[in-house]
């Protein structure tokens, strides 16, 4: 749900707005009052933002705010009629992000990326007009060409806590933004509801947070889609909790459990290891009922419907909400079906797309594997930096020959060094007697005092350590 605020409201307002407190604050350029959710709250709803607690009338009574929403983002939006308006626009949009979204006059609005806090969008402006755009630059990658005019930069401000939200608000009313907000209805109620459907590990709750995801609008479909990755990921341990089943213990010595299923379920707390014991003891109440749940979840999980319905929210175009897109990527990695590879290859090949969800996507095609090597190579091979990053770590991840010679080969002939960092580490991940010996050829080709060598250096020492 967005609800706008006109510049006007932001512009020349005095800034010393009122305060209650830490977690109370009243905004006098708005006339409305909010409150920051406390910890307890912020962990049981798996949300945050500040809670509209009042609205007297004002600004914030004709931009529709009401309260009990909650403001989770407050976007600012600059007007760029100059290059200095435009440098000091992008400098104070990535200050927190490394990212910031342009709005053109032809109605486009990208979103430009950089990988780390310092790095360039590769682009230059005379007035609003973009004058020069750097090859291979996110501003390249992003489709910005030369002649393309600027309208304004957009900032999005994630609004964690009462200090995100002053911080926000008014360093937009020194630069005349105009100003949006982001904002849910606080039904915790109903959140807590669908966060203990996902932890209760029961095939009931399938359809019904599935029609929560597919409902269009609803505050409910973010949460409903981390309960579904819960019982996707808890479904992956069927195998490991009809041990337990079978013998109708709650009980078992620890090594006759695969030790990675093993440690998940110790992770999702289903489960505590003794290794000193050798005993592993299903957690009550939610691993002992578990036992019981699990292969009619595994049979629902793996019917092909999860299959069929996470791709479409893992696309941008149709799903605005990137935790939700987070969730559905993840999805795909546990159930790990061949037929999202072209799609999870999209995600990770989307400059637009934020770093996080494409660095999820290339997890997913790892976990998948093998029948992902051929497109993690063609898109290792046509890509740009970031996404030789990306295909080159969940290479190295997959492992096997095909992966190994690829990326031995880029390891020789790529310029980049922080591609021939990616690179040499997920050499190292391979970890074979073939992989050690390029990266041993690679360090001696190098100066003794090499950023690369040293980092190489690094890597044999751990592999001797390993083969001990």
């Amino acid at each position: 749900m967005w609800k706008g605020i006109l510049c006007v409201i932001l512009i020349g307002a005095a800034l010393g707005a009122g305060g209650c407190g830490d977690n109370r604050y009243y905004d006098d350029r708005l006339q409305m009052e909010v409150q920051q959710l406390d910890s307890d709250l912020d962990n049981r709803w798996s949300t945050t933002g500040v809670v509209i607690i009042s609205v007297k009338g004002g600004p914030a009574s004709a931009a529709k705010l009401e309260p009990g929403e909650l403001i989770s983002y407050v976007i600012g939006e600059r007007k760029v009629d100059s290059r200095g308006s435009y440098n000091q626009a992008v400098k104070q949009a990535m200050k927190g992000d490394n990212n910031f979204i342009l709005k053109l006059t032809d109605g486009r609005t990208i979103r430009i990326a950089v990988r780390r806090k310092g790095d360039q969008a590769g682009l230059e402006v005379d007035g609003n007009r973009v004058s020069k755009v750097t090859p291979g630059s996110p501003a390249d990658t992003g489709n910005i060409k030369v002649g393309d005019i600027i309208e304004s930069v957009i900032d999005e401000r994630n609004i964690k806590k009462i200090k995100d939200y002053k911080k926000a608000t008014r360093e937009f009313a020194k630069h005349d933004s105009k100003v949006t907000f982001r904002t849910t209805e606080l039904v915790g109620i109903k959140i807590a509801t669908i966060n203990a459907l996902g932890n209760l590990g029961d095939v009931r709750a399938i359809d019904l947070l599935r029609g929560i995801l597919e409902s269009e609008g609803s505050t409910l479909r973010q949460p409903a889609a981390e309960a579904l990755e819960r019982l996707v990921a808890l479904s992956q341990l069927n195998d490991l909790f009809q041990k337990f089943q079978n013998a109708n213990a709650n009980e078992l010595p620890a090594d006759r459990l695969d030790a990675q299923k093993r440690e998940s379920a110790e992770i999702l707390g289903l489960l505590t290891v003794d290794l000193e014991k050798n005993l592993a003891t299903l957690n009550d109440p939610f691993g002992t009922q578990f036992r019981h749940r699990s292969e009619a979840l595994y049979e629902k999980i793996t019917d092909g419907s999860m299959v069929a319905l996470a791709p479409k929210y893992i696309q941008r175009e149709v799903e605005p909400d990137q935790e939700i897109r987070r969730d559905c990527i993840s999805i795909l990695g546990h159930l790990k079906p061949t037929s999202a590879i072209p799609n999870l290859i999209a995600v990770m090949e989307d400059n637009a797309e934020i770093p996080g969800i494409r660095f999820q996507a290339g997890l997913a095609l790892s976990q998948i594997g093998a029948p992902a090597v051929d497109f993690l190579i063609a898109a290792f091979n046509r890509g740009e930096a970031s996404v030789k990053d990306i295909a080159a770590s969940a290479l190295g991840s997959i492992g096997g020959n095909k992966s190994r010679n690829v990326l031995i080969q880029a390891l020789d002939t790529i310029a980049d060094p922080t591609i021939k960092l990616t690179v040499a580490d997920a050499i190292a991940k391979i970890g074979d007697p073939t992989s050690i010996q390029a990266l041993r050829l690679q360090k001696q080709r190098l100066p003794a005092d090499s950023g690369l060598g040293t980092f190489l250096s690094e890597l044999l020492k751990q592999l001797e350590t390993q083969s001990m």
